[in-house]
Parts: C-alpha cells; sequence; structure tokens
C-alpha cells in the first residue's frame, strides 16, 4: 500500500460493520496513518457467531495462509488455528471413507466473541493499532465502507455446538436428505463439537434436513444432546459491483465469498484489502485484487450451479476421486482456475445472478 495516505488524517474513514472485511480495511488504513472508525451494531465483536467451527481453507489461493494474513495485516502466530489433514465422508449409498492430504484441507478456527475465536483475536489487534471501535452503535448513512454482511437470504445453515469426549475428528455427510444442494459437517476439535448443515430449501420437502443429520450421526453411535441450535443465512448473488464507488461493499455485502463450498472468510478479507488500497489512493492494487476476487468467485459460482445439478451419487462418485489420489488439494485447486473451459461457462451462465432455492 502506498506510505502516502491520499485521505486527511484528521477526517475519520467510516465503516459500518466490524466483521473479517471490515477489520481487514480498518486495519490496512490505520496502519498506513488514516483515523478510522468502525460501527458495530452488536454489542461485541463477533456477536452474531455461535462460537461454531468454520475452516480457512487451503485451496482457492495461492499464497499459503500465513503470507495471507501478513499481507493483510494480521499477525497469524497470534491466532488459534487447528490444521485439518483429513475428513471422513458419510453417505447412504455407501460406507463411510477417508479422504486425506499431506497438506492441511484447511486451517480450523472457530467465530465468536470468545478469546479462542478469530473474530476477537483479530478485533484484539486492530485496537492495538489504535482503531476506533463503536459497538453498540449503528453507522450513519454517510459512510465509507459498507461491511455489513448477506442482505438477502438464498441459503441455510442450521447447527448446535456441544461438548464430548471424543477424539479431534472433522465429518462430511452429502445427500439430499440431511443437505439439500449442501452438506453437512461434524467437527469435534479439543472437546468442543460443532454439528451443522448447510443447504437450500427445497419445495414440497416435508422433514427436517438438520434432524435428519442429527439421526444419522446417532445412530452412527455418537452423542448428540438435546439442545438450542443456531442458525444463519447466507446469499449466492453475483452483485453489480461497486466496490469503487461510496460507500465500498466489502465481504458479504459485496458479494464476496466462495459460492461452492461457504469458505468465505479469504474472500471477504481481500475485498477488504482492495477497499483499503482504493481509499489510500493505490487505484492499481486495488483493481489488481478485484480482477483476481472476480476469477475466483464467478468460477465457485459456476461450480455452485455444477453442484447443484448432481446427484447423491454422483456427489459421492467425485468425493471417492479424492480419497483416490494423493494430493486432493490439486484437484480442489484446480476448480477454482480461471481457465478456457470456465471462460466459456461464464458466458452462459453468468445472466443468473443468483443460485436461487429449488
Amino acid at each position: 500500500m502506498n506510505s502516502t495516505p491520499a485521505i486527511q488524517t484528521n477526517i475519520p474513514i467510516t465503516i459500518a460493520g466490524a466483521g473479517i472485511a471490515g477489520m481487514t480495511a480498518a486495519i490496512q488504513l490505520k496502519k498506513v496513518g488514516h483515523n478510522v472508525v468502525v460501527f458495530e451494531q452488536q454489542s461485541n465483536v463477533g456477536g452474531s457467531r455461535h462460537g461454531d467451527y468454520e475452516g480457512l481453507e487451503n485451496w482457492i489461493f495461492d499464497q499459503s495462509i500465513p503470507e495471507f494474513f501478513t499481507e493483510h495485516g494480521f499477525d497469524y502466530e497470534t491466532l488459534t488455528t487447528i490444521p485439518i489433514h483429513k475428513f471422513t465422508v458419510h453417505s447412504e449409498y455407501k460406507k463411510p471413507f477417508l479422504v486425506q492430504s499431506s497438506r492441511p484441507f484447511f486451517q480450523m478456527i472457530k467465530r465468536g466473541p470468545d478469546e479462542d475465536c478469530l473474530d476477537h483475536q483479530l478485533y484484539v489487534q486492530c485496537k492495538k493499532e489504535g482503531i476506533d471501535f463503536r459497538l453498540g452503535e449503528k453507522a450513519p448513512k454517510s459512510i465509507d465502507v459498507d461491511s455489513t454482511g448477506s442482505k438477502k437470504a438464498a441459503a441455510y445453515i442450521k447447527g448446535l455446538n456441544f461438548e464430548t469426549r471424543l477424539s479431534n475428528q472433522v465429518h462430511l455427510l452429502l445427500g439430499k436428505k440431511f443437505a439439500p444442494k449442501g452438506y453437512t459437517y461434524l467437527i469435534i476439535i479439543n472437546g468442543k463439537a460443532t454439528l451443522a448443515t448447510a443447504f437450500k430449501k427445497v419445495k414440497n420437502n416435508k422433514t427436517d434436513p438438520f434432524e435428519n443429520s442429527i439421526e444419522y450421526f446417532r445412530n452412527r453411535g455418537f452423542i448428540i444432546p438435546e439442545r438450542n441450535s443456531f442458525g444463519s443465512r447466507g446469499s449466492f448473488s453475483i452483485l453489480d459491483l461497486k466496490l469503487f464507488q461510496r460507500p465500498f461493499r466489502i465481504g458479504e455485502a459485496g458479494g464476496f465469498q466462495d459460492f461452492l463450498f461457504g469458505f468465505g472468510i479469504r474472500m471477504a478479507m481481500h475485498s477488504g484489502l482492495a477497499a483499503a488500497h482504493q481509499l489510500n489512493d493505490d487505484v492499481y492494487s486495488a483493481r489488481r485484487i478485484l480482477r483476481n476476487l472476480n476469477k475466483k468467485r464467478n468460477v465457485s459460482f459456476i461450480n455452485r450451479i455444477l453442484y447443484e445439478r448432481l446427484s447423491d451419487k454422483q456427489l459421492v462418485k467425485i468425493a471417492v476421486k479424492l480419497s483416490h489420489v494423493s494430493e486432493p488439494l490439486d484437484i480442489l485447486s484446480q476448480a477454482y482456475k480461471w481457465n478456457f473451459k470456465n471462460i466459456l461457462r461464464w458466458f452462459r451462465f453468468k445472466e443468473r445472478y443468483e443460485v436461487r432455492p429449488a
């Protein structure tokens, strides 16, 4: 980023939303001398999360995860992350089987306001830089950056967190019965577990996919307690690009996410970096980042459309293929390449703008 601020440093840059993208933009701008004010309607950062586990993927971007965080202004060594090298795939059509890799598929993190959660740990780093957070305050109408999240819902997540004595393990459950056009995951790390279903609503579906998922794992011998579940939603919209018009929309507010699997943290952070460059008058860097992001999210949009067309047996067949190769990450990385085949697919699919519920 340019070392000379393009905006007078005594005029604060205002950011709505203290999410991952908003904090990335904030810390980048503060490091080059801008005053930054972040408005967050929740009373704490990460307050909309529930301490559930999510993953920092290791296949969409070429940079390693530590290098990525360094570029985006954060000290990765202070974060609580756990590498995941293997997971078990479940379905109704095949016995459970293992998919594993010498390189981690992702780094597992927790989301929420607690000290061991990514949101809180990034917030602490931002506070040390002197960023002004206005927690529990609604942002003014005139802001510089909009990082307030998705405005519409096409996909849903239902889940619950619980304690267990089981060893660390990750499970993926596929099938329309358990997660229509999505997937169910069970993550157990250091005695804490998250069971969740990411799905799309299907007409005339008279059963609850999350309850079906709970029943499946209980039948497999897992003790899943009765307790209150959590829920969230997301959008699969390709939005009109307005990153370079105030307010700059970043993260889910700008549609910067992985439409295929929902691994959106690095996408969101990269959009926050682009907005910071633009506000610091480094237009070249901002547009370079945006071009890269658009290619990756366009490919993920295509992958989402193709994913929704697969039958349950076809999904399992793909997972089996991953289990038979030595480096499954290479296959996942290729799925996000902006190659000739995907360019042709993009011209075919781009007018859809939304992967809508069935």
